[in-house]
């Protein structure tokens, strides 16, 4: 496993954006990796978008869903992959709109 401060990411770098089937794909590959021998039920939760204020631009754009019931062994496996993906990778999905510009969004 890698240090955090390798995990760290570097100044003005950008986030490579993927939409959300891709952002979960890479995420559940690793999970298969990384999770229990003995577990076979767990998954990894799909991401979801959360929207980051001006002040906020250094946080990713998404987050995990609930995880689910895991066994005490892949929760921390599935909090770890998400953490450190954050760093990397945003969310772009080209099928949704912006919610704060629909009629449903805030300010309507």
């Amino acid at each position: 496993m890698q240090s955090s401060a390798a995990m760290r990411r570097i100044e003005g770098m950008e986030r490579i954006s993927l939409t959300p089937g891709r952002l979960y794909a890479r995420l559940s590959a690793e999970f298969a990796m990384l999770r229990s021998a003995q577990c076979s039920s767990c998954h990894m939760p799909l991401p979801q978008v959360v929207h980051r204020g001006p002040a906020k631009k250094d946080e990713a754009n998404w987050t995990v869903g609930p995880v689910p019931s895991v066994c005490e062994a892949c929760k921390p496996v599935v909090e770890d992959i998400a953490r450190r993906t954050s760093y990397f990778y945003d969310v772009h999905d080209p099928m949704s709109g912006d919610i704060r510009r629909t009629r449903f969004g805030p300010g309507s």
